[in-house]
């Protein structure tokens, strides 16, 4: 069962470090660096906390590249949200279930649409018997990204 308290604790724990764009292009390719306070999931992959720089490879691939020592990079499959971005600046949007983080979607600084993660697996498979997920937030940087 979910707790309001650790709700609004994961919320108080987001954290950021610096973004910008990564150049003019026609797709308007952008990298964002950005810290993400605890493990988590998407297309299967587990991914641990960390330091990731994020940026849209083409509309339907993001790439998640670990800043830190391992410099690990993860591609992950995504799609078109269908919605305009209500708010300004980027986020990423988790859904929580108990311990488990799993990444739903992502809204880059300036684009005006989000992309999102179709549920994994493992994601089903946890969603099984619980109510509803809650829902966590950890917000893009608009600054240039430290490199």
């Amino acid at each position: 069962m979910f707790r309001t308290s650790s709700i609004l604790t994961c919320a108080a724990l987001t954290l950021s470090l610096g973004g910008a764009m990564s150049g003019p292009t026609a797709a308007h390719a952008q990298s964002v660096t950005v810290r993400i306070p605890f493990n988590f999931s998407a297309n299967d992959q587990k991914v641990p906390a960390g330091t990731y720089r994020i940026s849209l490879q083409a509309p339907r691939y993001l790439s998640f590249v670990n800043t830190q020592s391992t410099r690990k990079q993860y591609l992950m499959l995504v799609q078109p949200t269908g919605e305009q971005n209500s708010q300004d600046g980027g986020r990423l949007t988790f859904r929580r279930y108990g311990d488990s983080n799993y990444l739903y979607q992502v809204w880059m600084p300036g684009q005006g649409e989000g992309r999102q993660f179709v549920r994994s697996r493992a994601e089903q498979d946890t969603l099984r018997g619980l109510k509803a997920p809650a829902l966590t937030q950890v917000q893009l940087p608009l600054g240039p990204a430290e490199q």
